[in-house]
């Protein structure tokens, strides 16, 4: 068999069954019944994470995995994916998705220290900072386009 077939192949049985099993953690995280346990700021910072992990996933396997394959070279060389502004709005935010997930684990790595370092002022700090942590991850990702136009 063909090692670019094993490979797509691979990437398959991997991706498929990781992005399920990641949106079934996100479809936890907001379900009514778990309101109460998971309103907490961290549980917020990973459901936002996730979200965009998986979008930033779907985009970078369709526009970045893909079309190294030779077999799919015919529907990846279409006028459909030539330079246009949907195919570079969709490059773009390949790229900008790693930023997010990397400023919420930021974020995210930020709110453990708050939580062992100051137990008794952790929710006072994140009522705060949970905000601060969501607009500042969106600059960051408004500025970045801003900056490439």
């Amino acid at each position: 068999m063909n090692a670019e077939i094993v490979m797509f192949v691979a990437d398959l049985l991997y991706g498929i069954p990781s992005m399920t099993l990641y949106i079934v953690v996100l479809a936890q995280l907001v379900r009514p019944k778990y309101k109460k346990q998971f309103s907490r700021p961290f549980f917020r910072l990973c459901f936002f994470i996730g979200v965009a992990d998986c979008c930033g996933y779907v985009v970078f396997f369709l526009f970045y995995t893909l079309p190294l394959y030779s077999f799919l070279s015919s529907f990846f060389g279409s006028s459909l994916f030539s330079p246009s502004a949907f195919t570079t709005a969709m490059y773009f935010s390949a790229y900008l998705f790693g930023y997010v997930q990397l400023f919420g684990n930021c974020f995210l790595t930020f709110n453990r220290f708050t939580c062992i370092v100051f137990p008794l002022k952790h929710d006072r700090i994140w009522r705060y900072c949970f905000p601060i942590s969501i607009v500042a991850t969106l600059t960051v990702y408004a500025g970045e386009s801003l900056k490439s136009t």
